[in-house]
C-alpha cells in the first residue's frame, strides 16, 4: 500500500493506492500543511480501515510549488520511510498535475502557482500512450502564454474564475481551459506515479527526496 502526500502549494493532499485507489483526501491547507497533515492522515488511514504499519511505499509531491508547503510534505515522507523502513519516491507536482489528463488527446500546458503572480508550467505531449513531459519547466506570467500558446492545447491548474476568463479571451480557440473541478490536482494521480515506481523495484531512499524549486 503506497501513501501519496501533495503539500505543493495551498492545495494539498493525500491518497491510498495499491494498483487501486483505495481513499483520497483533497483540501485548500493555506499555509496549515504542517498543522493539519498529519491529522488529516490519520483520517485517510481510518476511512481505509487501514494502519500506518500497512504502508509499504511512500510517494512525495516534491514541486514546484511553495517554498515551505513543499518541504512540508518531503519531510513527512523522508520521516515515515526511515519509522517504517519503506521505499518514498519523489514526483513532479507538474507531471502528477498533467497526469490527471490523461485522456486529452490535446498537448497540455498545466500551471501550478508559483508566487509573485507567477506560474511553473511546462509542455507535454502523447507519446506512445503515455503523456509525457516535453522542455524545460518555466515560469510566468499569465499574459505570457499568449507567446508559449502556438498550437490548440489544454490548459489546467492552479486557476481562479478571472484567470480561466482571462485566458479564454486572450488565447481564443488556441486552448480549451478546463473547469476548475476538471483542473484539480488529484493526489490519486501522485500516487499511481509513485507505484509505477515501486512496482519495477526502484530503490527509493528517502534521502533521495530532493525539492524542485524553479529559480528565483
Amino acid at each position: 500500500m503506497l501513501l501519496a502526500i501533495d503539500t505543493s502549494t495551498r492545495l494539498a493532499g493525500l491518497a491510498l493506492y495499491d494498483g487501486e485507489l483505495w481513499a483520497e483526501l483533497t483540501w485548500v491547507a493555506g499555509r496549515q500543511h504542517s498543522v493539519e497533515l498529519f491529522p488529516e492522515m490519520e483520517r485517510l488511514l481510518k476511512l481505509a480501515g487501514l494502519e500506518v504499519g500497512a504502508l509499504t511505499a511512500i510517494a512525495a509531491a516534491r514541486g514546484p510549488g511553495s517554498f515551505t508547503g513543499v518541504r512540508v510534505g518531503l519531510a513527512a515522507a523522508q520521516g515515515l520511510s526511515l519509522a517504517l523502513d519503506v521505499p518514498a519516491y519523489g514526483i513532479c507536482t507538474l507531471d502528477a498535475l498533467a497526469a490527471g489528463q490523461e485522456a486529452s488527446a490535446l498537448p497540455l500546458r498545466p500551471l501550478l502557482e508559483a508566487g509573485r503572480n507567477r506560474f511553473a508550467t511546462a509542455l507535454y505531449e502523447r507519446c506512445n500512450g503515455r503523456i509525457e513531459r516535453s522542455g524545460d519547466i518555466i515560469a510566468i506570467e499569465l499574459g505570457d502564454l499568449a507567446e508559449l500558446v502556438d498550437r490548440p492545447c489544454l490548459i489546467c491548474g492552479d486557476l481562479n474564475a478571472a484567470s480561466r476568463d482571462r485566458l479564454r479571451a486572450m488565447l481564443g480557440e488556441r486552448a480549451v481551459v478546463a473547469s476548475a473541478a476538471a483542473s484539480l490536482r488529484r493526489p490519486g494521480f501522485l500516487a499511481q506515479l509513485g507505484w509505477e515506481q515501486y512496482s519495477t523495484g526502484a530503490p527509493g531512499h528517502p534521502t533521495a527526496l530532493e525539492p524542485l524549486y524553479l529559480a528565483r
